[in-house]
């Protein structure tokens, strides 16, 4: 069943943001940007480094889940491909130099951040990425939020927004919960706890939720956002060692909660960590900017970009 809690973002959606496409050999083509091919022998070998990378974590590709992966992997690696032929073209036609002495320090603060030189080869083959991908990316993402700019007012912003980053906390609870099919059942388990019966072992025996099922429900700590909206309400308001007394409805059923633990927000000290704010404000508004940037660069050639038949994705 799918977990109740809010999707997660792929990691590779980030990783493989700046991929991009050699000179490979090779006749047979994957798509073309503007008139320059994406090789299918060169999207293939990115896949297949990106596999490697996952399949050393675990991930096995051979079940019906995995190949479902490793679909989605191949889809996101062309896409990136693709973003990475046009952010290499745009920098190109600005005539960017991408081997500005501003550019190789990114680049070796990378190297360092990963380990060497060695490692920092294996982390480009395990993210489908090439050097030249990564400078020509430093070098326009550099020209396009050359003046960017923040104020102290949205650096105060940025930091009660992301409290997290500086050892503060949000407002959390701790619960177990028992997720049924219908009313009457969720209705039939409050009558069976109103008369003494065990949450935990309630939740073993009738919960639906097979990620929490086994623990007797138990879901952990977790702050607002992280869970779909009538369950985190609920949640949210109901008073430490007591239980919803009426079923909270959401798109996968209905839920007991039982809340163990409430614990108020914790913030962090801004002036301790001022200089760091003024830093992470800065580099979010140059993300900003960069990805609108983006987004407006990948419309505009649209009618420029074509798939292969094999690799149109599906509408």
């Amino acid at each position: 069943m799918r977990s109740f809690r809010k999707g997660i973002i792929a990691a590779l959606v980030l990783t493989l943001a700046l991929t991009g496409c050699s000179s490979a050999g090779g006749d047979q083509w994957a798509a073309k940007v503007n008139g320059e091919t994406i090789t299918e022998q060169d999207f293939a070998a990115r896949v297949s480094n990106v596999q490697k990378a996952y399949e050393g974590m675990g991930m096995d590709f051979s079940t019906d889940q995995g190949k479902e992966a490793l679909n989605q992997v191949k889809s996101q690696v062309l896409e990136a491909m693709i973003a990475s032929r046009l952010v290499i073209q745009e920098a190109q036609r600005l005539k960017l130099d991408v081997n500005d002495p501003s550019i190789l320090e990114q680049e070796k603060n990378i190297i360092q951040m990963v380990g060497d030189e060695s490692q920092y080869q294996e982390w480009l083959k395990q993210q489908a990425m090439t050097e030249d991908e990564v400078k020509n990316y430093f070098a326009l993402s550099a020209e396009i939020t050359k003046d960017v700019t923040v104020t102290p007012e949205q650096e105060k912003t940025f930091f009660e927004n992301n409290q997290e980053l500086y050892g503060g906390k949000g407002e959390e609870v701790q619960a177990r919960h028992i997720l049924v099919e219908t009313e009457d059942e969720a209705k039939a388990i409050i009558a069976q706890l109103d008369g003494g019966a065990n949450f935990s072992e309630l939740a073993k025996e009738k919960s639906t939720d097979t990620g929490s099922q086994s623990s007797g429900g138990y879901l952990g700590s977790f702050g607002k956002g992280k869970m779909v909206p009538e369950f985190e309400e609920a949640a949210f308001a109901q008073e430490v060692g007591t239980y919803t007394k009426t079923p909270v409805k959401s798109e996968f059923g209905y839920h007991i909660i039982l809340v163990e633990d409430h614990k108020a927000a914790t913030k962090a000290d801004y002036e301790a960590v001022k200089d760091q704010v003024t830093e992470d404000a800065l580099a979010d508004a140059k993300a900003q900017k960069f990805g609108s940037f983006f987004d407006e660069l990948r419309e505009k050639a649209e009618a420029n970009i074509e798939y292969s038949e094999k690799y149109k994705p599906a509408v």
